[in-house]
């Protein structure tokens, strides 16, 4: 991953300041489900320059990361019509609607943490979501995660701490989670929040466990569960 992070800090800093950092934050977030690791540019940008303002540096890598996923999120959107069928497309879209702000909810958890934001992001598309909503919660939840890793940068700068050791530490806690995260059927969670509510998502966790989101279930040829009869 070294010479990626090389790269996206050879074109951040060949931009220069703020824009720089705002180009590789949307460079960063346009291939899904392959990690380009921009937020590492971020903090070491925000942990090696002493005149930053971190804050300014989050809001600015936030706006380009939700830039580079409503790209995203539009790509899967359109696929919609290539790798559906009419039927299964009607059935995605319904589940959509049903889901209401709890697609944004779960956008800006994903987006707001280290996770693989990309197995809600493509199904949401997938479901012909509302852009604006999708937008919101990304939007807020990537400026939230990219003001922390800034942070963090200038907080081990001021303390004198190992500025890589952190950075490895996260990078460690980040690949634990993403691979925890694969593993769970995201359209069946977000088709459980819609027909449910919350409630009836922490209920059906309660009865059945974890393993009733997991992957490894098998949900019919029609399409999304909650549609099948």
């Amino acid at each position: 991953m070294y010479p990626l992070l090389r790269w996206l800090i050879d074109i951040a800093s060949g931009i220069g300041g703020y824009l720089g950092i705002f180009v590789i934050s949307i460079i960063g977030n346009l291939v899904p489900f392959f990690p380009i690791p921009y937020l590492a540019a971020v903090y070491f940008y925000a942990s090696l320059l002493p005149q930053v303002n971190p804050f300014l540096v989050g809001v600015v890598s936030g706006t380009g990361a939700a830039l580079g996923k409503l790209l995203v999120f539009y790509s899967s959107k359109l696929a919609r019509n290539v790798v559906l069928s009419r039927e299964t497309a009607r059935r995605y879209e319904k589940l959509g609607r049903l889901i209401g702000n709890y697609g944004a909810l779960g956008v800006f958890i994903f987006a707001a943490t280290p996770s693989p934001d990309d197995v809600i992001i493509v199904p949401l598309g997938l479901m012909n979501y509302s852009p604006l909503k999708f937008f919101v919660g990304v939007l807020a939840g990537k400026i939230v995660i990219s003001i922390a890793t800034a942070g963090t940068g200038v907080v081990i700068r001021h303390i004198g701490g190992d500025i890589m050791t952190s950075f490895l530490l996260a990078l460690a806690f980040f690949i634990v989670v993403m691979v925890v995260l694969y593993f769970f059927d995201w359209e069946e969670v977000l088709a459980t929040l819609g027909e449910s509510g919350l409630g009836g998502l922490f209920n059906r966790v309660r009865s059945e466990g974890l393993a009733a989101f997991m992957l490894r279930r098998t949900r019919g040829s029609g399409g999304p569960k909650a549609e099948q009869t």
